[in-house]
């Protein structure tokens, strides 16, 4: 019988079917990386490599490095080392180049020739630069791991957004078992590489309509993109600033307000309801408002700020806007990033106010119960006023023992008594800690439900969260 295992993606070793999360190490530190979607093949097996073989001029290829005698070497080597020839005048890095027919070390997928690679994401996605076999027009080739392609519906939708909104696709499939795309190349770069470019109301209005607009067009084929931030606005033209949206990979179609689906990637982009387990039609509106924060702030919102506390602060309290924002950026702002999905605002609003009118936006909202007044608890080193950023910041990994041993011991009861909780909150978590049917991990996992506040997102995601959570534990890991 042929032995079984899975290949994991991102440490790159051959793990055992009974993992669930990945016992590798990487820099001394278990990888994790969860296990059950990728799939199971024979031990030994490995994933193609895709060869990059990059043009140096028309019709030339650079010669491999060898010495006279055909051994290989290194870059910057004159002699060989194995038997003290010169380099072949032939060889790269001599300043000579011989015409090489197309062989079949490179990489060919579906037509497109790969030429170089441009990014790559662990375990998630790897970017080429692309060619089509007769050398008449370049593309992009997103190439994805296991557990991250995109829905294949999206691509149909996307073929009914114009242009001016979205990267024209040219192919797409599945080479090697991994699913691909090949995309128009778009040689300005992405927001991400620009930086800041709208540090007033004019540049905001500028972003805010080139985006707006492409929100609403994939909202009329019912597509939400769940990654918008400023590696995934790609620079059609750089002055003025001309966006288009893409990045597709995480993309899903709806009919519904409101979907439970855990995210493929949590970022300092991604809405409130997302990183509960639930996707709105209103959640890309929240991202782009961050992407507007961000740019109007100069990425100082974000400074000294790590993602995960960002995240958490986001959660319990919403996003504060400095008061040196322009008046009419800060509605933008107050509109785009209301916690609460239905109050918040999408190209009905936005456009208003691009036409200088002031649409209803809501003020920050303050949490009453268990509020920012009062005793604080302790944990990692840090304090917490607040029930929802304690439950946010126990629900880390390195938290979770901490966080457990004071919920077993009382502590967490002891302090949310104290600040004047509701009893019905107390006598709940009095229950939970004196319920002998349950292990101590999933009496604080119930317990950070209850420590959730409803003003954060509504009951149903609230549940997602936990069975997002909870399924995330019993994987080996914990949120």
């Amino acid at each position: 019988m042929t032995d079984l295992a899975r290949y994991c993606p991102s440490c790159h070793t051959e793990r055992a079917i009974h993992e669930v999360s990945c016992e590798g190490l990487v820099n001394g530190n278990q990888c994790n990386w969860q296990l059950l979607e990728v799939p199971i093949t024979p031990a030994g097996w490995r994933p193609t490599v895709v060869i990059p073989v990059e043009p140096t001029r028309a019709g030339t290829l650079p010669v491999a490095l060898v010495c006279t005698n055909g051994h290989a070497l290194d870059v910057g080597d004159f002699l060989c080392s194995v038997c003290g020839a010169e380099a072949s005048a032939g060889s790269e890095g001599t300043g000579t180049e011989e015409p090489v027919p197309s062989t079949s070390s490179e990489t060919v997928i579906a037509g497109w020739r790969v030429l170089r690679q441009v990014s790559s994401s662990a375990g998630r996605r790897d970017r080429y630069l692309v060619e089509d076999e007769v050398g008449e027009r370049r593309g992009m080739l997103t190439l994805y791991h296991h557990g991250w392609e995109p829905d294949a519906t999206v691509y149909d939708a996307l073929r009914r957004v114009s242009l001016e909104h979205v990267p024209q696709i040219l192919a797409t499939g599945r080479w090697e078992d991994r699913a691909y795309e090949v995309a128009e190349e778009l040689t300005g770069g992405t927001l991400a590489d620009l930086g800041v470019v709208a540090t007033d109301s004019a540049g905001v209005r500028r972003i805010a309509y080139e985006l707006g607009k492409a929100l609403d067009a994939l909202a009329e084929v019912g597509l939400r993109h769940r990654d918008i931030r400023p590696g995934t606005l790609l620079v059609r033209n750089r002055d003025p600033v001309d966006l288009v949206i893409g990045g597709f990979g995480s993309a899903r179609l709806s009919e519904y307000d409101l979907d439970i689906v855990s995210p493929l990637e949590v970022t300092r982009y991604t809405a409130p309801e997302t990183v509960a387990g639930g996707v709105a039609a209103a959640s890309d509106w929240w991202s782009l408002g961050i992407v507007l924060l961000e740019q109007v702030t100069g990425g100082r919102c974000f400074e000294g700020i790590e993602q995960q506390a960002f995240l958490i602060h986001v959660l319990a309290n919403g996003v504060p806007i400095p008061p040196d924002v322009p008046r009419d950026v800060a509605l933008l702002l107050r509109g785009l990033l209301a916690r609460d999905r239905h109050k918040r605002w999408k190209w009905t609003e936005v456009q208003a106010w691009l036409d200088g009118q002031s649409p209803e936006a809501p003020e920050a909202g303050v949490e009453k119960a268990g509020g920012a007044e009062g005793p604080v608890l302790t944990l990692g080193g840090k304090h917490f006023r607040t029930l929802s950023s304690y439950a946010l910041a126990a629900a880390g990994a390195d938290a979770w023992d901490e966080a457990r041993d004071q919920l077993v011991r009382g502590v967490v009861t002891d302090w949310v008594q104290s600040k004047g909780a509701p009893a019905k909150q107390v006598a709940s978590l009095r229950r939970i800690v004196k319920d002998p049917t349950v292990t101590d991990d999933w009496r604080l996992l119930v317990a950070l439900k209850v420590l959730n506040p409803v003003s954060s997102v509504n009951q149903g995601e609230r549940s997602a969260s936990i069975k997002v959570r909870s399924s995330a534990w019993a994987g080996g890991w914990r949120a």
